[in-house]
């Protein structure tokens, strides 16, 4: 009886963890969207017209010493489905570096 309970509570904990996972960056990369910075902007459009959910991450990197890059804050946007766009700005005078994620 332990046992079963033990076993379907993992299988639970499993399924819930499947749906918070993202997909590999590899996945994310194939999206069909630009991605877009300047300075410290980095901004995405996705024009697929398909069900992806993706959302725009973007790190932020005083670049003071540019030999010694320092990761200062990592910013994550809002979650989409389909067409969208996006935009997030870390402030003068870091530098943003933009990534998509993407749901399973």
């Amino acid at each position: 009886m332990l046992r079963t309970k033990a076993a379907l509570g993992l299988a639970a904990c499993a399924a819930t963890a499947a749906g918070l996972l993202t997909a590999t960056p590899a996945t994310a990369a194939r999206l069909p969207c630009h991605l877009a910075g300047s300075g410290d902007t980095a901004s995405a459009h996705c024009y697929s017209g398909s069900s992806y959910t993706w959302r725009l991450v973007v790190d932020c990197d005083d670049v003071s010493n540019p030999k010694w890059p320092v990761r200062v804050k990592t910013l994550y946007g809002a979650w989409h489905t389909g067409d969208g766009s996006d935009s997030i700005s870390c402030g003068s005078p870091l530098r943003a570096t933009g990534r998509l994620e993407a749901r399973l």
